[in-house]
């Protein structure tokens, strides 16, 4: 066969829309070696090549690996091509599973510093909003004296736990304070760490609290969630007003330490009270 009647390897990649260096890839590799190679080491392809060629960039262009269509090429059946492209759809799926979720992860995180500059301007009025039912772990505090430290370390409990079950905390976390000890001596008895599940739904060996759907007093504040004066001014409020508090005091935590900037240096917070 005369060089004439064969294909370059430059246009034998344009054809295909594949690179040069592509085609010197495949035959480094045993995927597809040209038919002629000339004296000065020019590849050449004939034109029976073109089947193959077009079915490795399918093959490719679908996410299979050239180590996977090297085999499959060395021994091709139907049966094989069948396994082949099953098996690539079912990893294309469990992607696409991932991606979904990620996707999910993204959403509840963005919702969560949705309008802030609005909420920030609203720190310390109180105001009644209505909020769906939640479930969420639940870290207990160490002790009565808290710092940023322990806080972290708490919270981070929390976390394990929703690792341990390949969740991320994307719909937010904050810090449960029991109502029937925030005007006691010890207001933090009971308190601890939660972070809210991203999905709805139980997870083994996980003990969950549920944070009711209904009409919340909220308020959004400065101030660390062991700093309960806050949420004694909050409940001050709701007495002066004819609102019955009907659980915990929820302090969600909306912007952390890495949002600490020369005017503030705690964190922004919303607390949550639901009433009767």
């Amino acid at each position: 066969m005369e060089e004439k009647d064969l294909i370059k390897i430059s246009k034998m990649a344009a054809m295909h829309g594949i690179s040069r260096q592509t085609l010197i890839l495949y035959d480094k590799n045993g995927l597809l070696k040209p038919a002629y190679i000339n004296e000065a080491g020019y590849r050449f392809y004939s034109v029976l090549q073109i089947p193959y060629l077009r079915e490795i960039c399918f093959l490719k262009g679908i996410g299979i690996s050239l180590t996977q269509i090297r085999s499959y090429l060395q021994n091709r059946t139907i049966a094989s091509m069948q396994d082949l492209l099953e098996e690539r759809e079912q990893v294309i799926e469990e992607e696409i599973e991932q991606l979904d979720q990620q996707r999910e992860y993204l959403r509840q995180r963005k919702s969560l510093f949705a309008h802030m500059s609005t909420k920030s301007r609203n720190v310390n009025h109180p105001i009644i909003e209505w909020i769906p039912e939640r479930k969420v772990v639940f870290s207990p505090y160490p002790d009565d004296k808290m710092d940023k430290s322990k806080l972290h370390l708490t919270l981070m409990e929390a976390w394990e736990q929703l690792i341990d079950h390949d969740m991320l905390p994307s719909s937010g976390f904050g810090s449960l304070i029991r109502l029937s000890s925030i005007r006691g001596e010890d207001p933090l008895r009971g308190a601890g760490s939660i972070i809210i599940l991203p999905f709805y739904n139980d997870i083994d060996d996980v003990d969950l609290i549920t944070l009711p759907a209904g009409e919340y007093v909220t308020m959004y504040k400065y101030s660390m969630p062991y700093d309960t004066d806050p949420a004694r001014q909050l409940l001050d409020w709701m007495d002066e007003n004819g609102y019955e508090p009907s659980g915990d005091i929820v302090d969600m935590c909306l912007l952390d330490a890495i949002f600490y900037d020369d005017q503030h240096q705690e964190d922004f917070c919303r607390l949550e009270v639901l009433v009767r």
